[in-house]
């Protein structure tokens, strides 16, 4: 009975600590599971915060990028429209240069027969006159009228081929000139154009990888956040588990103490 007693005694002690041990262990689970779930609130709280923030500034982002974007496509399209209006331009341009070219070949060639002509013309007056004042001093009014009919066809036969060679060649040179400084200046332009076509090609570029970045930086934030919240969870299941294991312990321990205590 002695035995019996300090056994009894024994038990209850043993059933003392293991309640103090309990009590305390739940408290201090308690507390770490109302921490664990005013952190899990607070990173909810911040988790939603930031994807409002997120979803805020990547639907600004996102429009303000689109926007870009698209006036970018845009631009690259007119750009590279202008370029082959103007490319077409400069072909146009360079078969009237070359017409041109060729026609003041053929008037030079023209101007080489003409001044041939009068030269001819001038040799045969000479003729004539030679062949008059070899022939005598007889019928000199007449010759002299025939002079003056041969010196006026002589200057006009010279100034047709002076207009044939000059006239015509001027006026080509002149067009050709005008042609081949249009041309430059359409040349100028297309390099000025596929240079703001390259830069807006960059730029768009520039621009499509800054945005995935900043796509691929806020999965990541979240997915890290995702992570945190589900580790959270499955250590609250633990302690959980873990609580209901002690008291399940406790239990025991007393049914155990009432039976003795009954024996």
């Amino acid at each position: 009975m002695k035995h019996e007693c300090e056994s009894c005694c024994a038990l209850r002690k043993e059933l003392v600590q293991l309640q103090e041990a309990s009590e305390l262990r739940a408290t201090q689970d308690h507390d770490q599971c109302v921490a664990m779930f005013q952190q899990m609130q607070e990173l909810v709280r911040l988790n939603d915060a930031m994807a409002r923030g997120c979803n805020r500034r990547e639907s600004r982002v996102g429009i303000s990028e689109v926007e870009e974007l698209d006036r970018t496509d845009v631009e690259v399209e007119r750009s590279s429209t202008q370029v082959q209006r103007l490319q077409a331009i400069v072909v146009q341009q360079a078969k009237e240069i070359e017409t041109l070219r060729r026609r003041q070949r053929d008037v030079i060639a023209d101007g080489r027969v003409g001044l041939f002509v009068g030269n001819q013309v001038d040799d045969q007056i000479v003729l004539r006159s030679t062949l008059v004042e070899d022939g005598g001093a007889t019928d000199t009014g007449s010759d002299d009228d025939e002079d003056r009919d041969e010196a006026h066809c002589r200057s006009a036969a010279k100034k047709h081929a002076s207009q044939v060679r000059k006239l015509p060649l001027t006026s080509l040179h002149a067009q050709l000139k005008g042609k081949e400084l249009q041309l430059m200046h359409y040349q100028q332009l297309i390099a000025k154009l596929e240079a703001r076509l390259e830069q807006l090609i960059d730029r768009k570029r520039s621009m499509a990888q800054s945005y995935q970045q900043t796509t691929r930086t806020q999965q990541a934030h979240l997915k890290k956040y995702l992570a945190y919240i589900r580790q959270q969870t499955t250590e609250k299941k633990a302690l959980e588990r873990h609580v209901r294991e002690l008291k399940q312990y406790v239990d025991v321990l007393e049914k155990k103490v009432v039976n003795s205590k009954w024996a």
